[in-house]
């Protein structure tokens, strides 16, 4: 009975931790990058946001989106879900549009997820460190000002 307890407890520990973490560091932490550069990579993360309603935390993001320069194609807010492109130079001055993608979700226990993807197409090159910093600025957007500070 006694080693039932500390399993418990270890577990109660476990499932408790995500939640200390800021929604920025949570979204570090749940940072990916998937492909390669001849076929393209795929950057991603995911975070639940406590203690945020809904659509404030979709407008936040929105708006942050056009602050960081990148053009909004679409909100619809019935869904949570936000289409935005970066556009990109060719090396003989043709252009393309890197699709950023994002989902903001309300939570059944209050806040909302918000999920991220960040698309470059082969042969384009970014700056992991730099794509991790603008998502989670994002993830950082929708907790509202005092997450955006840290």
């Amino acid at each position: 009975m006694k080693h039932l307890r500390l399993i418990s407890a270890a577990l109660s520990l476990v499932v408790a931790a995500p939640l200390w973490a800021s929604p920025t560091e949570a979204c570090q932490q749940n940072f990916t990058v998937d492909g390669s550069w001849g076929s393209g990579k795929t950057y991603a993360t995911q975070t639940d946001v406590a203690g945020v309603a809904y659509l404030p935390a979709l407008h936040r993001v929105r708006d942050k989106i056009e602050e960081q320069g990148l053009h909004v194609l679409a909100v619809q807010e019935k869904n949570g879900y936000i289409r935005a492109a970066n556009p990109v130079k060719g090396g003989e001055g043709g252009g393309a549009s890197a699709p950023l993608r994002i989902y903001v979700k309300p939570l059944d226990a209050g806040g909302v997820n918000v999920s991220l993807q960040f698309s470059i197409a082969g042969g384009q090159i970014a700056s992991k460190k730099s794509v991790m910093n603008h998502l989670c600025e994002l993830v950082a957007a929708a907790a509202g000002p005092a997450a955006a500070a840290e």
